[in-house]
């Protein structure tokens, strides 16, 4: 179709979300004698939503920190609302993307998904197998890596736009190194 361009990064391809809608206009479609006008809506993904060729997350870690980027794995399942929702109400909230977008890289994991992984700490499994030794068990789950590839911190369930640039200030300031909890630095008003 022409005008419909969708380049793809060697390393990188965009997953598409609902945050930044897009329409385009598709031709009609004839069905049953009756012309309907069809208009597609897709999204842009959030510049920091990435979906890496090989899921090796060590190289993944590294790569991020070379670019002075933190790793955010997001646990989901097909079907979750509240997966939805983070998609669809947190990431593209300006707060989220300013941050996010130039402190992190976040790549999905299927929790139920046969998808070949190499672990944070260099495990080959599945990714519904890492799921299951990470104790992933509602979704969504994110787990945030520091630069050193060490598990920085682990939030369970929807966040809200506050709560989700708080986690993000928390990890890409360091702050979890110096044994201070998440839930201390948002207390003192993290």
């Amino acid at each position: 179709m022409p005008g419909l361009n969708f380049p793809v990064p060697l390393k990188v391809k965009k997953i598409m979300t609902n945050a930044v809608v897009r329409l385009f206009a598709v031709s009609a479609i004839v069905l049953g004698g009756f012309s309907m006008s069809v208009v597609a809506v897709t999204a842009e993904a959030a510049d920091f939503i990435v979906e890496p060729l090989d899921y090796d997350f060590p190289s993944e870690i590294a790569d991020a920190a070379a670019d002075g980027k933190n790793l955010v794995l997001m646990f989901h399942q097909n079907g979750c609302p509240y997966c939805d929702k983070m998609r669809n109400r947190v990431y593209p909230h300006p707060k989220v993307t300013g941050l996010y977008d130039e402190k992190f890289v976040l790549i999905e994991v299927n929790n139920k998904g046969d998808l070949d992984v190499t672990t944070p700490k260099g495990e080959q499994m599945s990714e519904k197998e890492f799921a299951a030794k990470t104790r992933v068990r509602a979704t969504p789950v994110f787990m945030f890596y520091g630069k050193d590839g060490q598990q920085a911190l682990r939030l369970t369930g929807y966040q809200d736009p506050g709560m989700f640039v708080a986690a993000g200030r928390y990890v890409s300031n360091g702050v979890f190194k110096d044994g201070t909890s998440f839930l201390d630095f948002i207390r003192s008003g993290g």
